[in-house]
């Protein structure tokens, strides 16, 4: 029998000072931590790689302009990366209303999966543990791709709702994706498969979602975090009178951080006291992205251009 717990939460607040920041060319959409480098996407059309010890940008690579409906040109944004061996998959703006996913290696780009050819809007990736790309889609598909043999492996439904967000395991063997109705689906990455549904914690479009050590925490419209234990089997929420649009939870589950719309700070709290809450200050508009290195490590990077590494400890 599953267990609801419902918090209203009396915000205690600390701050906590950024200790490194990498200035970067543009407004960033989305990283990736490789060992000392960091990838990072644009809005500007570009793949950027950083040295995280130096700050230096190491490479990056620039996307042609794309053209519009009305002939005018503008950047072709990046919206996700990730990484299969030492290849960048890149998801960018494509023509049509649709998006483009390329390979990057050597610095030297080649489109694999043309957006018009799977008809539908690419809104996420990720990779799964056989090394091949795992898409998830506007229409709550969920794509599997081999970049090896250039073909589909599976295409299947999640939902009739339409696709929010999703993120995967440390092993890449199970995703949780979540939908506008605020349900959590488990899925197999080897076949597609729903294998379990969390649902009652959000009522409302969940915006961002994220897994570690058996534990769920999503944030959506509804203005709540919700924690989904699996290992338990207990759920909760507390709400914190805004929009959630980013989250992240640490390697060992128990600490989450998640970007403050009103402040533009990000927020850090344990999940067995989500009302202690630590403001870490340095970001002056959205947080597009939010990742713990370790349990006393933090990574956020949004449109001002920063990417910030905050050390918790301190």
């Amino acid at each position: 029998m599953r267990t609801s717990i419902f918090l209203f939460v009396f915000l205690m607040v600390n701050i906590l000072q950024a200790q490194t920041v990498i200035e970067s060319s543009a407004p960033v959409n989305d990283f990736i931590i490789d060992g000392n480098e960091i990838i990072v996407a644009t809005t500007k059309g570009t793949v950027d790689v950083y040295d995280i010890t130096s700050k230096k940008l190491l490479r990056s690579v620039k996307f042609d302009k794309t053209i519009d409906f009305a002939g005018d040109l503008f950047d072709t944004e990046v919206f996700k990366v990730v990484k299969v061996g030492n290849t960048i998959i890149a998801v960018t703006r494509g023509e049509n209303g649709f998006n483009d996913v390329y390979a990057i290696i050597n610095d030297q780009k080649e489109i694999i999966i043309p957006g018009n050819r799977i008809n539908s809007v690419i809104v996420s990736i990720a990779v799964s543990d056989d090394n091949n790309l795992l898409l998830g889609l506007l229409s709550n598909e969920l794509l599997k791709y081999d970049i090896i043999n250039n073909e589909i492996i599976f295409r299947e439904q999640i939902s009739n709702y339409a696709f929010s967000a999703m993120c995967i395991d440390s092993k890449g063997e199970y995703l949780y994706v979540t939908d506008e109705s605020g349900e959590v689906h488990k899925v197999e990455s080897s076949s597609g498969n729903v294998l379990s549904n969390y649902k009652g914690q959000n009522v409302d479009n969940v915006l961002c979602i994220d897994y570690s050590s058996g534990i769920i925490v999503c944030g959506g419209k509804d203005r709540r975090i919700s924690t989904y234990n699996t290992l338990l089997n207990r759920d909760s929420h507390f709400d914190t009178g805004k929009f959630i649009t980013t989250i992240a939870i640490s390697p060992s589950g128990k600490r989450i951080a998640w970007y403050d719309t009103d402040t533009d700070n990000v927020e850090l709290a344990w999940l067995a006291n989500p009302s202690g809450v630590t403001q870490l200050i340095k970001h002056k508009s959205m947080v597009n992205k939010i990742v713990f290195t370790s349990e006393t490590t933090l990574v956020s990077a949004g449109i001002d251009n920063k990417i910030v590494f905050w050390n918790l400890n301190k």
